[in-house]
């Protein structure tokens, strides 16, 4: 059924026509302007993101010399512990440490056997068996220079008895003990078989 709005008054006109205005705001609304605004949010959300992001971006590049000097100060101390925690065993500085010793006190080294390595968590244990004629001060001696080794040694199964003194021998004891040093374990990096293998 047509209406005649030309037949009636003015305001009705007015009133059909903010109806239909008011029901196509709400339709476009609810169906058109709705998505729009959804996605203007997302956006918006998006570029905050962006911007902490980038804030912590400009922080990361301020504090940058701060880092790379850290990284120096750590490789500089791995480096003195590696002194300390050596990655490989050094068997040529260890006999030669101790050559220097045995030249420097008045004892004898009548064995030095190094032992099987013995797995632990982060590093490896290294035991060798140590044998000396001596006295007892030379044997202490020994030890506070042992213990002034850049790396860790510590010595265990100490066992003193009198030596058999022979004519012009200056010894009065025989020591036998382990002395154990420790390697550490380097990650080793995976080569690509390994990953093939993996995968």
């Amino acid at each position: 059924m047509a209406i005649d709005l030309n037949t009636k008054p003015w305001y009705v006109a007015l009133i059909v026509g903010l109806v239909l205005g008011v029901a196509l705001f709400v339709v476009m609304q609810m169906y058109v302007f709705k998505d729009i605004q959804e996605g203007i949010e997302r956006l918006e959300t998006s570029i905050d993101a962006l911007d902490r992001e980038i804030e912590k971006g400009r922080a990361a590049k301020a504090d940058l010399p701060r880092l790379e000097e850290d990284i120096r100060n750590y490789e500089i101390e791995l480096d003195r512990l590696k002194r300390i925690l050596p990655t490989r065993r050094e068997t040529d500085s260890l006999l030669k440490r101790l050559k220097q010793l045995n030249e420097r006190g008045h004892f004898r080294l009548t064995r030095f056997t190094p032992g099987d390595f013995e797995d632990r968590d982060f590093y490896l244990e290294w035991p060798i068996r140590v044998e000396l004629d001596g006295t007892y001060h030379e044997l202490g001696l020994f030890f506070d220079r042992l213990s002034r080794f850049p790396r860790i040694i510590n010595v265990d199964d100490l066992a003193v008895t009198p030596y058999k003194t022979r004519r012009g021998e200056r010894y009065t004891i025989h020591a036998a003990f382990t002395q154990r040093t420790f390697i550490y374990k380097e990650e080793q990096p995976v080569t690509s078989d390994e990953t093939a293998e993996t995968q």
